[in-house]
């Protein structure tokens, strides 16, 4: 009998080993498992961060690791811009320039750097909309986009039609167009009609160009004013604007420089829907236009000028925008070429 039992005791020692070393196998083999699926993810996102900074990659499994990552194409003072965000209106992009072309579009045959300069424009073009916006306060109603979806939805008989024509040009449908194109429309357009009705700001730029005007009336150079001042291509000759006749220029600039003798400053501002002007007459001289039949076949006489400006542009969107992407800090952290470094050459 005692060694009946001795034989049980000894069996369920056996059993309760068995079972012990059967749970440390089946953890050993979850720590394992574990182990390797850790380090497959490991691998998947450096495969990932690899392809998205060295390679700039736009397949689905580098989007995906980038997305979970949330790695950042860019930073806009600040703000950080998503690669998946880059990556998405890259693939809109090339599907819009491969829509074009097949529609027989030549001006749609754009290079890889060109499309990709265009969409790190648009993207920080947008963070930089949204910080004006809210240094303005201003907000978006649903409203609004609502009533701009309502007016592109009259274009087609229905939304799925219209979905149809949005996924052709851009991959994308109506939600996603919403969200990245008329949402941002909108907001810019608010900011717009903001930063043009500020007199605070028109009223600072006018005083502005008056001390310029006078330092140039005390002896200042008109070139190196124009060269630091001047908002319109001409600043890099001077303000030059070259020889053009009655007609070629808005009335307010044209009389206020045909009513100057040869040499003269205009002894006050200059104002158009452009801004205001500091303007200069260089030289006149008279051309002799053929008789023809545009002119009745008479021979004419036609006055020319040569003049120069400094241009003060009046408040707007687009210089405010501007002066917000040179004066701020935009960093690229992608392997692509940089639109930004233009910024700092200016």
């Amino acid at each position: 009998m005692e060694q009946e039992n001795n034989q049980e005791v000894k069996t369920e020692t056996q059993n309760v080993q068995t079972k012990s070393l059967e749970s440390k196998n089946i953890k050993m083999f979850l720590i394992g498992l574990g182990g390797l699926v850790g380090a497959a993810l490991l691998i998947s996102a450096g495969v990932g961060i690899y392809r998205v900074y060295a390679k700039t990659a736009l397949d689905p499994f580098t989007v995906t690791v980038a997305k979970v990552l949330r790695l950042p194409a860019l930073k806009v003072n600040g703000d950080r811009i998503l690669y998946s965000e880059f990556a998405e209106d890259m693939n809109a992009i090339n599907t819009m320039v491969n829509f074009e072309k097949s529609n027989g579009n030549d001006q749609a045959d754009l290079t890889s750097e060109q499309m990709s300069d265009q969409v790190l424009w648009r993207l920080a073009n947008n963070v930089l909309v949204k910080q004006a916006a809210n240094t303005y306060g201003i907000k978006v109603e649903q409203s609004e986009i609502d009533e701009l979806k309502s007016n592109l939805l009259q274009q087609f008989k229905t939304t799925a039609e219209l979905d149809a024509e949005l996924q052709k040009r851009y991959g994308w449908d109506l939600n996603t167009y919403e969200r990245k194109v008329i949402s941002s429309f909108v907001l810019q357009s608010k900011l717009s009609e903001q930063i043009s009705a500020d007199t605070t700001a028109r009223e600072a730029i006018k005083t502005q160009a008056g001390q310029v005007l006078e330092k140039i009336k005390a002896g200042a150079d008109f070139a190196e004013m124009a060269a630091q001042y001047g908002e319109d291509g001409t600043n890099a000759t001077g303000g030059d604007l070259g020889w053009f006749g009655k007609g070629d220029m808005v009335p307010e600039f044209e009389n206020a420089v045909f009513a100057l003798k040869k040499g003269e400053l205009s002894p006050t501002l200059v104002e158009t829907q452009f801004g205001y002007h500091i303007v200069r007459l260089d030289d006149t001289k008279t051309e002799t236009i053929p008789a023809s039949k545009d002119n009745n076949w008479k021979a004419e006489t036609k006055e020319t000028v040569k003049a120069s400006h400094i241009l003060f542009k009046l408040p707007s969107a687009e210089t405010y925008l501007d002066k917000q992407a040179k004066q701020g800090s935009i960093h690229l952290y992608l392997r692509v070429h940089n639109p930004f470094d233009e910024l700092k050459q200016q």
